[in-house]
């Protein structure tokens, strides 16, 4: 224990030396927190701040323009879909017209054929009947110049 305190002893002049070494390191330590530190560590939180407020602004801009994206997305199928809706409405339209042109058509034939048969066959039966009256004039002429021959 003597060596001990002789060591001590020894150590005092160093000790009484350093300590106003040691509170200058302290105080040092101190003045450099509140001046450097502290300001800067303010910085750096308001730069995060800002930054994470910026971060969260894009995504939530990002978002919009998806649901955006995804509304004029769905308008555009929507208004594809009344534009093939009303095309093919006009294409049965043009069909229907179409079939009701030709069937008028077809009717129109079909009198103008009933007609015209109507009229060969009436145009027949008048010949019929000449060619009877004709025949028989042609009969009692041969008839007439056979009789008339024999004579």
């Amino acid at each position: 224990m003597a060596q001990i305190i002789a060591i001590f002893s020894a150590l005092q002049p160093i000790l009484v030396r350093a300590i106003p070494t040691f509170l200058l390191v302290i105080a040092l330590h101190w003045y450099l927190k509140k001046v450097l530190v502290q300001p800067m560590e303010r910085v750096l939180a308001e730069r995060r701040k800002r930054t994470e407020g910026a971060v969260a602004a894009s995504e939530a801009a990002l978002a919009d323009v998806n649901a955006k994206m995804t509304a004029y997305e769905k308008a555009l199928y929507e208004a594809r879909a009344g534009v093939y809706a009303d095309q093919e409405q006009n294409r049965r339209n043009l069909v229907a017209d179409q079939s009701a042109a030709i069937e008028a058509a077809k009717q129109k034939v079909a009198a103008q054929v009933a007609a015209a048969t109507a009229e060969i066959a009436a145009q027949a039966k008048a010949a019929r009947a000449e060619l009877a009256g004709e025949s028989e004039r042609l009969a009692d002429q041969i008839a007439a110049a056979v009789l008339a021959g024999r004579n």
